[in-house]
């Protein structure tokens, strides 16, 4: 009867084999360590928890930024027509512009389902009529 290959194997050689296979499983828990903490996979997991508050932060940051570069211009070389309310509006487009597009395919997807339900309702033949004059 042929022995099983473990119990050939000396005491060397066994802690041999155990260490080489501890190596492949450091190497393979390290690779998947390095996958799932860098920071573009950090950075992808945060925005789809936090889509709201990257979202605001981004106008925020951007609103900033406005301000920022708005103060940069010196008070002579300012125009007279640009009043405030002109301003306040053109920062608003600056900000709604990108969640108008981000909501727009949201937004027709419900209308027409709202247009659909509305045409079901009022060309059904499952409809009941009432006479109202």
């Amino acid at each position: 009867m042929a022995q099983p290959q473990q119990e050939r194997l000396t005491a060397k050689q066994q802690a041999l084999r155990d260490l080489e296979e501890a190596r492949f499983s450091l190497d393979w828990h390290a690779a998947h360590a390095v996958e799932e903490w860098s920071p573009r996979a950090l950075l992808a997991r945060s925005m789809q928890k936090n889509r709201l508050l990257w979202i605001g932060g981004a106008a925020l940051g951007g609103l900033a930024l406005m301000q920022l570069l708005r103060f940069s211009v010196s008070a002579n070389n300012r125009r007279d027509n640009l009043n405030a309310p002109a301003k306040n509006l053109g920062r608003l487009a600056l900000l709604l512009g990108p969640l108008v597009t981000l909501g727009r395919k949201t937004i027709l997807n419900h209308a027409a389902q709202l247009f659909e339900s509305y045409l079901h309702q009022k060309i059904s033949p499952n409809a009941t009529t009432t006479d109202r004059v």
